[in-house]
C-alpha cells in the first residue's frame, strides 16, 4: 500500500481519504470498519486502490499479471 500511497504523493492513508472522500463516504467506511473489523486492513486497501485508480489513473499491473497467468493456466488445464 505504501507504494500506491508513493504514486499517488501521500505519506498516509488518512491524508489520501480525506482529500478524495466526502464526509459522508468517511462516515459509511468508518461504519464499515466498526462493524467488521477483522476486515479493516482489506476495507483500507480496497479504498486506497479505487481512489489511486480514479484520480491518480493507478493500475495494479501485479494483479493484472496475475489474471493473465491464471487465465492461461486455466486454458492450459482445459486443453486448449
Amino acid at each position: 500500500m505504501e507504494e500506491i500511497l508513493r504514486f499517488c504523493g501521500y505519506d498516509n492513508v488518512y491524508h489520501l481519504i480525506a482529500d478524495h472522500w466526502t464526509v459522508e463516504e468517511r462516515q459509511l467506511l468508518f461504519e464499515d470498519l466498526v462493524n467488521s473489523p477483522e476486515d479493516a486492513v482489506d476495507f483500507i486497501r480496497e479504498s486506497v486502490e479505487k481512489i489511486a485508480s480514479d484520480y491518480f489513473d493507478w493500475i495494479d499491473h501485479e494483479k493484472i499479471m496475475a489474471d493473465a497467468d491464471e487465465e492461461a493456466y486455466q486454458a492450459y488445464r482445459d486443453g486448449d
